[in-house]
């Protein structure tokens, strides 16, 4: 009878086995190996980035102003990708804000990109090229609008240099109103009462860098998110020691490092342009005057924009979990985006021939 039972014991594991097996088989075929493949997804736009880095902005070296590029960067960022750059006078300060033995790196790990900033403005005051890019380490940040194809290579090269030292002197790389225009933060919020995390600092963050006679102003707006370009002009406006004190200051507060740096991020138009606001120059303007992305109409933006945002919420539908849970939802998925993707390429191809004509 032991010897029957166990004969009995052995076959139903070899049948829970040989179930278990199956099952496994018929999900890697049916799911697991096509959400492998339609979790390829392209990021990169080949032609478009390719031939509009090809076709940057003209100039050569003797007419073209020198210019530093300031990344604020951690030892784990990846910033290889600026080898890609074809800047001319170009020269790259790569701060490291967790390594004290770097060529270039803040006081302490602090303030986000905002420390690394004043160091950067009070160390090379008297050694100023013409134009500084303050910038962070990704080359795909969300905050680089699909406009420019969420790509820093692709922004920098674009970006109209002359005009910045003629007529913009200090150019915040993003221009998209959406969540900063024409107001975005309350200085009047208190602790107990605001919308934005920084609200209730603001005030208090204004008197602190500018002084206590320095009104402040009761709201504050402005494209995100601490990525610009300012000439030396526009940074000597101010006096060196401001900057050594905002650097202090930063060193010496108390307040969370994602505070300081959004407390910071809606100082930089008063710093160099002495206004509040930096909500004077629409987004399709800015795009075709400083990038050269020109489209004809609103209408048209509105609908790019449109597009990039149906590419994006694709993008999570193809996500490997998902393409796991549903591989046939996933293809579809894949399918609609190649096509979106061809749309946003031709569209912004348009744009950019037109305002490269």
């Amino acid at each position: 009878m032991l010897q029957s039972r166990f004969t009995r014991s052995r076959l139903l594991n070899q049948v829970l086995a040989t179930t278990t097996l199956l099952a496994f088989i018929y999900f890697s075929l049916n799911n697991l190996l096509p959400a492998i493949r339609y979790n390829v997804v392209p990021h990169r736009h080949p032609i478009l980035l390719d031939n509009a880095q090809s076709k940057a902005r003209p100039g050569n070296n003797t007419s073209s102003p020198t210019v530093h590029l300031v990344i604020a960067s951690t030892k784990a960022d990846d910033t290889s990708w600026t080898s890609r750059l074809t800047i001319p006078n170009l020269t790259i300060l790569r701060y490291i804000s967790d390594d004290p033995s770097a060529p270039f790196h803040p006081p302490k790990p602090k303030g986000h990109e905002a420390l690394i900033y004043f160091t950067y403005l009070h160390d090379f005051y008297d050694s100023l090229p013409d134009l500084t890019l303050f910038i962070h380490a990704s080359e795909t940040p969300w905050h680089v609008e699909g406009t420019l194809l969420r790509n820093t290579t692709f922004a920098l090269s674009q970006l109209n240099l002359h005009k910045v030292l003629q007529q913009r002197h200090y150019f915040n790389l993003r221009v998209t109103w959406r969540a900063g225009c024409p107001a975005w933060i309350d200085t009047t919020k208190t602790h107990s009462d605001f919308d934005e995390a920084e609200e209730p600092f603001m005030a208090e963050a204004w008197r602190a860098n500018f002084g206590v006679d320095e009104p402040v102003p009761d709201t504050l707006g402005g494209p995100c998110c601490s990525q610009f370009a300012v000439t030396r002009e526009a940074i000597r406006r101010r006096p060196r020691e401001q900057y050594r004190f905002s650097r202090d200051w930063i060193v010496d507060s108390t307040w969370s490092d994602a505070i300081l740096g959004r407390v910071c991020e809606h100082m930089w138009p008063r710093l160099f342009t002495d206004e509040a606001s930096d909500c004077g120059y629409a987004e399709r303007g800015s795009l075709c005057q400083m990038y050269g992305v020109c489209f004809e109409s609103e209408g048209e933006l509105e609908g790019y924009k449109e597009l990039w945002e149906e590419r994006e919420r694709l993008k999570e539908r193809m996500s490997f979990l998902r393409a796991v849970w549903d591989a046939k939802k996933a293809a579809g998925a894949k399918g609609r985006f190649g096509e979106v993707n061809d749309e946003i390429e031709r569209q912004l191809s348009v744009a950019w021939r037109r305002g490269h004509a």
